[in-house]
């Protein structure tokens, strides 16, 4: 299995503005903007890293290298997204022939809400069987990920505040082991406890 980041995000979960009203900086103060834009990023992948969810829309691409005995494929990260023209299922075969599987016929898609999302089968159906391309030969597109900033849990939006003013007070700071880490902060844990999505992955 090799997932692949394929469109990221286009917004954060928190703005710059609702950072500086955090670290308590004056909004007409813009000599730092640049890097409390890259700290809100930081922060956010990170929190993606622990709670092992994508928070806004992106597209990610999921090889396989055969097709499961299950009669349904989970995806990762959470927040599948309805069925968009960028979502596919494909398979290669030995002869380089690519086959493109016909949602609503050959399969459906599965939401699950904020969970994992899957790919089922209809009842009864079978997975295609062919003669596999010795790489990646079954390739799946999906987006996932909350649709807007507001949608993310406030648990979420804190943590990353959280992290970012870690990042604000401790910049360029070689930490002793007796100090912690900058990105060990207890109450981030326990806030991005219950977001976390377990199992599957």
């Amino acid at each position: 299995m090799n997932i692949v980041l394929y469109t990221v995000p286009t917004i954060e979960p928190i703005d710059l503005m609702a950072l500086k009203g955090h670290l308590r900086i004056e909004l007409d103060q813009t000599a730092e903007d640049e890097t409390l834009e890259g700290w809100i990023q930081t922060a956010r992948e990170h929190v993606e890293t622990i709670t092992r969810r994508q928070l806004l829309t992106a597209t990610w691409d999921l090889s396989l290298d055969e097709f499961p005995d299950k009669d349904f494929i989970v995806l990762p990260f959470g927040n599948l997204q309805d069925v968009a023209p960028t979502q596919y299922v494909k398979y290669k075969d030995s002869d380089e022939t690519v086959t493109t599987m016909t949602v609503n016929t050959d399969y459906i898609w599965e939401t699950n809400g904020d969970g994992f999302g899957r790919i089922v089968l209809p009842y009864g159906d079978p997975w295609p069987s062919f003669t596999p391309w010795p790489s990646n030969p079954i390739s799946i597109r999906f987006v996932c990920g909350w649709t807007s900033a507001a949608l993310v849990p406030s648990k979420i939006k804190s943590a990353i505040k959280l992290i970012c003013g870690d990042l604000y007070e401790n910049r360029e700071a070689t930490l002793t082991q007796a100090q912690g880490n900058i990105m060990d902060n207890k109450t981030v844990d326990r806030l991005l406890w219950p977001c976390r999505l377990w199992g599957a992955f």
